[in-house]
């Protein structure tokens, strides 16, 4: 038997990989009443809509496999527009960027009329010249063998290439935040630079921008479910594993509750697909020894996620029907701007507020409801109610990219945990990869080949 513990993306992928090789049955256990984790979606009245926003590009090869094997429905698939909107849903700068390949996309972009629309000469030429050094240092920082150039911030690298203070504002700041879920000031410049080089200079569709048709729910998470349950994985919802311990026989027990009731179940291998904090948690009720893996989670730090849903009148719908998928509210001087990428679902406006701590009290929430009800009067004409929106605040959605943030070593990218039999998938083992979908994807197949590598080694 093989447990995975945690139903969200990286559990579902790695029962997937698992199924390709292993003998032994498959079991998923999560605790929650659904599966999807942080990654999931939510009907609100007849609306669908995500815990949150989750951005996929057409870069995250093993999501896109992950969806394809399990016939997910195909999503909306569209070139990246990266759009700035100013007073009165005025696009003020668009860059589209066409889904060729690199270089084709820098020249197609460099072709007067064809490049970012709106941008002041400045930022067009910084634009370039950052992406022109970039390109020529191997999409890494100027000199990567020093010390300190893991420890280079996002802000600090941008002010070395003396960037324009609008083009942060319009273009690197939203980007950061938006990738890597952490802050400009704190954000580790050598991860997004390894994001860039993987959309920007990727293949053809690399850049592409992509949105399930309904929620992640519909139209990823149930029918990954629902091919893992026709392949004979057995997946068990609202059930809470409260430790794992490991036998005399080289095996390993699993406690589980479910409804009041507790039993134990045998395992030739455990892995533990959850978030740092989640596995922190369970490691320390298991009174498991500490080990390299387990000491690293205690320095990492998270960041939280709100997005405020905001019900759109067909009216209001058709108003903004200009817009792209998603877009970026420009500063204004003289307005708040708590509300910075918007996403464009049917009936329904996301804002999404990232690299945050959670909001703490009703005072905090009725402060930013206030500045953003402000912002989208005077950005978007959008005058809405209290009770047409819903808020959705992720207090841990991510790890933070931090400088300080220490990366995996090869064995936890390969899964270990350092004891025999554990292991690990998680979107923080993934070196230099921001928390997202795909690094979660991506180290379940890498747990998972750790796991059929023990297996056969017995």
């Amino acid at each position: 038997m093989l447990i995975i513990i945690g139903g969200g993306w990286a559990g579902l992928a790695c029962a997937a990989a698992l199924k390709r090789h292993a003998s032994q049955p498959i079991c998923i256990f999560e605790a929650a009443p659904r599966l999807g984790g942080r990654a999931r979606g939510l009907l609100w009245s007849d609306r669908n809509i995500d815990n949150g926003q989750h951005l996929t590009i057409g870069a995250y090869e093993r999501t896109l496999a992950l969806l394809q094997a399990a016939g997910a429905p195909a999503w909306i698939r569209t070139p990246l527009n990266w759009c700035g909107l100013g007073r009165d849903a005025k696009i003020e700068q668009q860059w589209r960027v066409p889904s060729l390949a690199w270089p084709g996309r820098a020249l197609w972009a460099a072709i007067p009329g064809l490049g970012p629309q709106g941008w002041p000469r400045a930022w067009r030429l910084s634009m370039a010249q950052t992406l022109i050094a970039l390109h020529r240092q191997g999409w890494t920082l100027p000199d990567p063998s020093r010390a300190d150039s893991e420890n280079q911030s996002v802000a600090r690298w941008l002010s070395q290439r003396r960037v324009p203070l609008g083009l942060i504002q319009h273009f690197w700041q939203p980007l950061t935040e938006g990738a890597l879920n952490t802050e400009l000031e704190t954000a580790r410049a050598s991860t997004l630079i390894r994001v860039l080089r993987d959309s920007l200079a990727g293949p053809a569709g690399a850049c592409d921008v992509l949105v399930p048709r309904h929620n992640l729910s519909i139209d990823g998470v149930e029918p990954i479910a629902a091919w893992l349950a026709r392949q004979g994985v057995k997946i068990e919802s609202g059930h809470r594993v409260k430790y794992v311990k490991p036998t005399e026989a080289g095996r390993w027990q699993v406690e589980l509750v479910a409804s009041g009731t507790q039993r134990s179940i045998a395992a030739d291998a455990v892995i533990m697909a959850l978030p740092f904090h989640a596995s922190q948690r369970l490691w320390s009720d298991s009174a498991l020894a500490l080990t390299a893996a387990s000491r690293r989670w205690s320095r990492l730090d998270h960041r939280a996620i709100t997005t405020i849903w905001i019900a759109l009148t067909e009216e209001q719908e058709q108003r903004l029907s200009h817009l792209p998928k998603w877009f970026v509210l420009n500063a204004i001087a003289g307005l708040p701007h708590c509300g910075q990428v918007v996403v464009r679902r049917e009936r329904t406006l996301g804002v999404v507020i990232s690299a945050q701590n959670a909001i703490r009290s009703d005072q905090d929430r009725d402060r930013i409801a206030s500045q953003l009800a402000i912002q989208l009067r005077q950005q978007l004409k959008l005058e809405y109610s209290a009770c047409d929106t819903k808020w959705i605040t992720e207090k841990t959605a991510t790890w933070a990219c931090t400088v300080d943030a220490p990366q995996p070593s090869l064995d936890e990218q390969e899964g270990q945990t350092g004891l025999p039999g554990l292991f690990r998938c998680a979107d923080d083992l993934v070196a230099h990869y921001p928390a997202t979908i795909e690094s979660a994807v991506r180290s379940a197949e890498a747990t998972a080949d750790g796991v059929i590598r023990f297996l056969s080694g017995r």
